[in-house]
């Protein structure tokens, strides 16, 4: 069905807006329900094309304290909380260190910049010196691997707006045990710098409600 919509280019996107400070809405849907929904797409959308591909997958690598303290920060719903993660784009194959915040607003502030291949196993003192910066805090040094997920995400664009949505298929969480878990459905995101969205408008008209999803946590809760 995406490969059905125009197609927008990365660069294109990004001149749009980055949607690095943003409001996120999260939703779990059936792949039949999507489905049934996928006629009532609002107009004017576009699918994010790299390549001629409209499916990307995604790995990433979550670090955590001994003590879990990004989870609990999150779990306990603290205004002020964030997320290290190294994160790998297999089509393009760049690697990523990414630190999203959440700001006393309720936005999500998302900081990342590239780095070698080997840096999820290694840290780099330049990595430490970013994640330390980002977190205001001497956290890096005691970070260390928890939880891995892999995806694959198709990214529709609304230009009216400038906000996306992004739908996660085949999301499965492991540890470092070897336990794994999958999500059973879509995760479906919104993600826009102001108001909801027609994303979020046509997601609520049709009976889709947002909730509170982390990947992390939620995998890490179901491990454990």
């Amino acid at each position: 069905m995406i490969d059905t919509l125009p197609s927008i280019s990365q660069a294109e996107v990004e001149d749009m807006a980055e949607l690095q400070l943003r409001k996120d809405r999260k939703y779990i849907i059936q792949v039949k329900n999507f489905d049934q929904l996928w006629n009532d797409l609002p107009e004017g959308v576009f699918a994010l094309s790299i390549d001629g591909r409209h499916d990307f997958r995604y790995e990433s690598c979550y670090f955590d304290t001994p003590n879990l303290l990004a989870y609990r920060a999150a779990a306990h719903s603290r205004r002020r909380r964030f997320k290290v993660r190294f994160r790998h784009y297999l089509e393009t194959n760049e690697h990523m260190l990414e630190v999203k915040l959440r700001t006393a607003r309720g936005q999500s502030q998302k900081i990342r910049i590239p780095v070698d291949e080997g840096e999820a196993d290694l840290w780099s003192p330049e990595s430490q010196i970013f994640v330390d910066e980002a977190t205001d805090s001497s956290i890096a040094g005691g970070l260390e691997p928890v939880l891995t997920t892999q995806y694959r995400r198709s990214t529709l664009v609304d230009p009216t707006g400038a906000s996306r949505l992004t739908i996660d298929r085949e999301v499965t969480c492991m540890d470092l045990a070897g336990r794994s878990m999958s999500v059973n459905g879509l995760v479906i995101e919104s993600k826009t710098v102001g108001p909801p969205s027609r994303f979020d408008r046509w997601l609520w008209t049709h009976g889709v409600r947002p909730i509170r999803l982390s990947k992390y946590c939620t995998g890490l809760a179901a491990l454990r």
